[in-house]
């Protein structure tokens, strides 16, 4: 495996916003939290997405909602497939940090590898699909989602860093990912075969 090393001025600045966190009771139990809630809320989205494309008989939003749920899904993989040749053990493990005081949300469930970072991966990923959901169709509905998920992402970023779970090398990578991939999936042969798949799909469900 493919082992990197973090440049000292990032260890630095990681320990600086963990030390911040940690003095105050406030942010110690309030930070960790934003490092997952905004995950919890990509669900909801979608569902009401696509819900929306039912209620209104608009078939457009139902093949939005999956076409952005495909663009998350890609991401996630590539990330997890780039984790499979990195070695890079979380920061809260390698730099001894004291124990939270309150862990995120995840913790429990977070896999050894911290490198690129999945929360970055998959909310930049979801805000990229929604924001070209809006430059491939003018619907400024998905310029106001991809907006708002670019800050949620930017949130979640700030906060797992704070946290000690994460490097910002970790989240630049895990964003890159986020970015990256969508580009790819909004490329035109991509997009005219992941639209035909996907109104299969909302025209059986």
């Amino acid at each position: 495996m493919l082992k990197l090393v973090e440049p000292q001025w990032w260890v630095n600045l990681l320990k600086s916003l963990f030390a911040w966190m940690q003095a105050s009771i406030f942010r110690s139990y309030r930070i960790p939290i934003l490092a997952d809630v905004f995950v919890f809320t990509y669900p909801f989205y979608l569902l009401a997405l696509y819900i929306y494309g039912i209620a209104k008989k608009k078939i457009y939003y139902k093949i939005s909602a999956l076409y952005i749920f495909a663009g998350l899904c890609f991401s996630a993989i590539v990330n997890l497939g780039i984790q499979f040749f990195v070695d890079k053990v979380r920061p809260n493990v390698v730099l001894w940090l004291p124990n939270l005081k309150h862990e995120t949300v995840l913790n429990k469930f977070l896999p050894t590898s911290s490198f690129p970072s999945d929360h970055a991966a998959v909310t930049m990923g979801i805000a990229m699909m929604s924001l070209f959901r809006w430059i491939k169709n003018k619907d400024k509905k998905f310029l106001r989602f991809g907006g708002i998920l670019i800050i949620f992402s930017l949130i979640t970023s700030f906060a797992r860093v704070a946290s000690g779970v994460h490097r910002p090398t970790d989240i630049i990578a895990g964003s890159i990912v986020g970015i990256v991939v969508p580009l790819l999936i909004m490329r035109r042969p991509i997009y005219r075969f992941g639209t035909w798949i996907a109104e299969k799909i909302a025209k059986a469900i």
